[in-house]
């Protein structure tokens, strides 16, 4: 059986991190979040995908936001990425004009701007996006941009 091929964009783990960092605040319990454990159980079904900027957007989260040091996002990230079984990790991607053609022709919102640069990533590894974002879903679907996109709301 083929495994299903998902790009881990900052919205789908970004809860899990603020979990952690509330937690070490001492304003919560550790918790995983519904999404995060639906991915841990079901890991064997998956071949897992995420990025540099799924990373960045994590640690500026949680450093300017939460003032949880880089250090500790680090083992975070760590920790979380061997519970996924340690996910492909793309170091580095080239965006182009494409991107600039988008934002003009689809008016898009900042954070879906940001959600267009996950989508490229997700279509290079042939990977399935999934947002709850429905605004982004939205503009995919409505302009037939990418055949693997779903949203979890």
């Amino acid at each position: 059986m083929d495994k299903i091929k998902l790009y881990l964009d900052t919205n789908m783990i970004l809860d899990f991190f603020i979990n952690q960092a509330l937690y070490l605040k001492g304003k919560g319990d550790v918790k995983f979040p519904e999404k995060t454990k639906f991915i841990i159980e079901n890991i064997d079904k998956m071949e897992l995908t995420t990025s540099f900027l799924t990373k960045a957007e994590v640690m500026r989260e949680l450093v300017t936001g939460h003032d949880i040091s880089m250090q500790n996002v680090e083992e975070m990230w760590s920790d979380l990425m061997k519970s996924m079984k340690n996910p492909h990790y793309m170091k580095k991607f080239e965006f182009d004009e494409k991107l600039v053609e988008m934002a003009g022709k689809l008016r898009l919102r900042l954070r879906t701007l940001f959600n267009f640069q996950h989508l490229y990533m997700a279509i290079e590894t042939d990977s399935y996006i999934l947002s709850g974002d429905n605004n982004f879903i939205e503009k995919i679907r409505e302009n037939l941009l990418y055949g693997k996109s779903m949203t979890y709301i």
